[in-house]
């Protein structure tokens, strides 16, 4: 074959030379086997196999279509053969040093990873020696040899296979793996089969399908999990400790309020009257933030205590809070209101895991008719209730998140628009009838808010009962000048920085004004209320709330990014496609500084802290 080859050849020779590079990523990626949960029994492991040939496939495919344009544009062999070479090389010696990451970590390599590596944070981070660079650097060039001998391999395969029959096979085969892989995914995630679910997140950019969210929407009955300690294979440290109790001598009942999308300056008087007047009886926390701009990761972080970062993992586990177990350890009774379904997001099969009896939904045209039912649902259990046990219970408000307000609620806030017009939405979009729509739904779950204040304050229980108010997340209105509009699209302080006040029996009002996070809800309810006495960097990474010390790095998530943040300071953002932005407060970018180093090595551990083996420290 001469050196300029037909384009057809050189493709085919792509695919035979990246289908053996997919071969040395699987032997490669045998290396995190070394800290993969135990899998017994044949479903596992045909899972797992099937898991590695299917992610091989995808990267000889991916490798494939990164090779085309060169073969279309110059179609020699001196030139398609070095640029597939190096392609598989650089992706080959990736998938190395992300086993050596994901072994120490438990997540895999991305920007963050590359911006310690190349800025001073590997040596503290990543405990590399001369001797790990040397062996680092031997097994490159082993890869390097052997990739050149098995791309003139290649070559010859491709003459001797021209018809191409032999290539359609070895293609079929392995589409009906990757179909098996993505059916057997569908059906353990929906039986909650976690010895095959806990194995995603082994292999890199490893994302099989699922059919759980649908099936529920149908009405299809899904399984539900039940997480054993020391039974249940796991791919979490969670809690790292088995947590000790002192229960008090008077068990109090607690009542959590949350307001969905409620900004912290929408605590006011005019918009927000019972649960500002609430406030005024409360220690407030004035300089509070979510764990992110989103309800999944917002609730998540005020239950757990812990990153965002963490849900797949505790979701493919359905591994129960540490905070609700406690709660149910102590003999409380749980039961949760929520406007929006408890199964979307997954909250029945994460927060409230093994929670008997949940409320699953509210009947209502809307969010706002939901908060209302919530409400009377709430009003009506409250009046039936007989059970002697103290009671823990949620109550989460939606039509904030909606900009729903009911057609006979008066609208404080004029003028307001009707209805959320989103393709009006821009830069010089006049924001004010938008955000006096928001405010009038804040207004409205106010007023049901108050409904239930009113009944516990009827029922002689407001006094003897600690009651919690805060907000998933906050509510952006292009404050920033930014065209950034509702939440999910920033880690800035207007989608961050949220409501949060105690009442609690003995508390004196009052405001506190250092730094919390949704991270010490937890630990604090766990330590004030429960009597835990373990410390709460046993199953958290917050603090008490009334600990004045200094938070440090907060890493805040949204669905695919995290951020590490200096509320009010700084963000190190790592984004979706594995970029890393440095802004300042007002979300404008800013030089990268020495000091970011440290900021991502300190979100390194608090995203490690709660996975076996993790090169993890304390806070």
């Amino acid at each position: 074959m001469s050196t300029l080859a037909p384009r057809r050849f050189l493709i085919r020779w792509c695919g035979w030379f990246f289908l053996g590079t997919g071969v040395l990523f699987a032997l490669i990626a045998l290396r995190y086997l070394a800290v993969a949960p135990e899998a017994t029994g044949f479903a596992p492991h045909a899972f797992r196999v099937s898991m590695f040939v299917t992610q091989a496939s995808l990267l000889a495919l991916v490798l494939v279509v990164l090779a085309l344009p060169v073969v279309v544009i110059v179609p020699r062999r001196a030139v398609v053969v070095p640029v597939a070479v190096m392609l598989a090389l650089v992706a080959l010696a990736a998938t190395l040093v992300d086993t050596f990451i994901y072994q120490q970590y438990r997540f895999h390599f991305d920007a963050s990873v590359w911006r310690l590596m190349t800025d001073g944070g590997a040596d503290t981070t990543f405990h590399m020696p001369l001797r790990t660079h040397l062996a680092f650097a031997g097994i490159a060039l082993a890869l390097l040899l052997v990739l050149v001998a098995w791309s003139f391999a290649a070559w010859r395969i491709t003459q001797r296979t021209s018809g191409g029959r032999a290539g359609r096979y070895v293609a079929l085969g392995l589409a009906l793996v990757v179909v098996f892989h993505n059916g057997a995914h569908i059906w353990a995630n929906a039986a909650a089969f976690a010895p095959v679910t806990q194995q995603v997140s082994l292999l890199p950019l490893h994302k099989p399908a699922t059919a759980k969210g649908v099936m529920k929407r149908l009405g299809v009955e899904v399984a539900r999990a039940k997480f054993v300690p020391g039974e249940t294979p796991s791919g979490l440290l969670y809690p790292r400790e088995p947590l000790r109790f002192v229960a008090p001598a008077q068990r109090e009942n607690v009542v959590m309020i949350v307001v969905d999308s409620w900004r912290a300056d929408a605590l006011t008087s005019r918009v927000t009257p019972n649960l500002a007047a609430l406030a005024e009886e409360s220690v407030r926390f004035t300089n509070h933030h979510s764990g992110g701009n989103a309800t999944r990761v917002g609730m998540f972080s005020l239950f757990y205590g812990l990153p965002g970062t963490y849900w797949h993992d505790v979701l493919a586990e359905q591994r129960p809070c540490a905070l609700v177990q406690g709660f149910k350890d102590q003999g409380y009774e749980i039961q949760v209101f929520r406007s929006a379904p408890i199964y979307s997001p997954e909250f029945d099969e994460t927060i409230f895991a093994g929670v008997a009896g949940l409320r699953r939904e509210s009947d209502g045209n809307g969010p706002a008719e939901c908060d209302r039912d919530l409400t009377d649902d709430f009003l009506a259990w409250l009046a039936a209730r007989r059970d002697p046990r103290p009671f823990f219970t949620l109550l989460f408000y939606d039509a904030p998140h909606a900009y729903d307000v009911p057609a006979d609620f008066p609208r404080e806030f004029e003028p307001s628009w009707k209805q959320v017009d989103y393709l009006a939405l821009d830069a010089d979009t006049d924001p004010e009838p938008f955000h006096n729509l928001y405010r009038n739904a804040v207004r409205w779950s106010d007023h049901q808010a108050g409904r239930a204040i009113d009944a516990l304050r009827a029922r002689g229980l407001f006094g003897t009962s600690t009651i919690l108010v805060t907000g998933d997340h906050g509510q952006e209105f292009n404050d920033l000048g930014l065209a950034y509009w509702g939440h999910n699209s920033n880690f800035a302080r207007y989608q961050s920085h949220v409501p949060m006040f105690v009442r609690r029996p003995g508390l004196a009002p009052r405001a506190i004004d250092h730094t919390t996070s949704h991270f010490d809800v937890a630990a604090t309810l766990m330590s004030d209320v429960l009597g835990c006495v373990n410390p709460p960097a046993d199953h958290c990474i917050g603090r008490n709330l009334f600990d004045p010390e200094d938070r440090g790095v907060l890493t805040l998530a949204m669905y695919s990014q995290y951020a590490a943040v200096r509320p009010g300071e700084r963000h190190v953002v790592v984004g979706r496609a594995g970029d890393i932005e440095v802004l300042d407060a007002d979300y404008r970018p800013t030089p990268w500084a020495p000091g970011d180093v440290e900021f991502l090595r300190r979100s390194f551990e608090q995203r490690a802290r709660f996975r076996p083996g993790a090169a993890a420290a304390g806070p």
